[in-house]
């Protein structure tokens, strides 16, 4: 009773704060109105997540295999889209999670254009995990959200408690490539390994820049046994 009752008042004050209008033309009683949303671009052909050369279905290629723990990568939007960078701002800082479902879409249409769910056989599906401070701070996990919903729509089986994330770390936001890669060494570790033995995975993450933290939990998933790790993100940015 407590918790609803908090939640209430945490929804009041963030509509008081940021009133329900459209991210892109602040009109009506959406965060994404009709018009921006068919605004926004969607990806229409797949790259190798390292070279970035088109590759079917975002799978890593022959040549890069040796380079990364990742088997693909999929994501449906540029993050240099300034209306996909608000709306993916909006979700993380100013905890508007109710705008997840409206841009899980967009990712969904990319996937079901794919065919990505009939061609792969995902055994779980693992959301990226936050540091137990930062999602004190934040009070929920936005790739959780997202793995949540896609879970959903593909009857995929989902558990947010196989990777923990051991370390807390400055946000990646900002930060230049080789502090990237540097700042999440080593920050997850793997709850009953036995449990993704041979399994495939797919690992979900609301943006993909360097791909760091992708190829960070791809890398101790893949030490304990996993057999594929794919990931699936709402944008990718640049290096």
């Amino acid at each position: 009773m407590l918790s609803k009752k908090l939640s209430k008042i945490k929804n009041y004050l963030l509509d008081l704060v940021f009133p329900v209008q459209c991210l892109g033309c602040g009109q009506g009683d959406l965060y994404l109105c009709a018009r921006c949303l068919e605004s926004i671009l969607l990806i229409d052909y797949f790259v190798c997540p390292v070279c970035r050369r088109p590759s079917a279905n975002g799978q890593t290629c022959l040549n890069c295999q040796s380079k990364t723990r990742l088997d693909g990568l999929i994501y449906a939007l540029n993050y240099e889209q300034p209306l996909v960078r608000q709306a993916i701002h909006a979700i993380k800082y100013s905890f508007i999670q109710d705008l997840m479902p409206t841009v899980a879409e967009l990712l969904i249409k990319v996937l079901d254009q794919s065919r990505f769910h009939q061609d792969f056989r995902a055994d779980v599906v693992v959301p990226i995990p936050l540091h137990r401070q930062k999602l004190a701070q934040r009070g929920f996990n936005q790739a959780k959200l997202l793995a949540e919903i896609l879970a959903q729509k593909y009857s995929w089986k989902i558990d947010n408690k196989i990777l923990q994330r051991t370390k807390s770390t400055r946000s990646q936001t900002g930060l230049p490539r080789l502090r990237r890669l540097t700042n999440v060494k080593d920050i997850f570790s793997v709850k009953a390994p036995e449990s993704i033995k041979n399994k495939n995975i797919i690992l979900v993450d609301d943006v993909c820049t360097t791909g760091a933290t992708l190829e960070e939990a791809a890398k101790i998933l893949k030490q304990h046994g996993a057999a594929k790790v794919w990931a699936i993100t709402l944008a990718r940015g640049e290096n």
